[in-house]
């Protein structure tokens, strides 16, 4: 009985000092998505480009980032927080026209297209 009660003691303070040594795994979105992509074997970096949007005001709209064809639903796990507009992303609340790159980061923005060279037709 003794023993019982002592494996009980020891595996109960165990798991809980375990529970308590992980802490947080994942701080971001960001970091969460490098995670998916490692897994899947997609090459993931902060830093997105976004060269194409179709947007359909009744249908499923579509974003052109880092060479792929992205849809807001069903979400893509390569870019979990994507919103699609008219003339821009929303990739973690920070805005990406067309022909812009950003790094999520630095939050450093390189245009490749001159300014106002894209235009939204209705």
């Amino acid at each position: 009985m003794n023993k019982l009660i002592y494996i009980a003691s020891l595996l109960m303070f165990s798991s809980s000092a375990l529970a308590y040594s992980i802490g947080t795994v994942f701080y971001s979105p960001t970091e969460r998505a490098t995670l998916v992509a490692a897994r899947s074997g997609i090459a993931q970096t902060a830093i997105y480009t976004v060269t194409g949007i179709t947007y359909r005001g009744a249908g499923k709209s579509v974003a052109w980032i880092n060479g792929r064809a992205v849809a807001e639903v069903p979400k893509d796990e390569a870019i979990p927080t994507l919103v699609i507009a008219r003339d821009h992303v929303l990739i973690e609340g920070k805005p990406i026209k067309v022909g812009e790159s950003l790094d999520i980061i630095s939050g450093q923005r390189v245009l490749r297209l001159p300014e106002k060279s894209v235009q939204v037709k209705p």
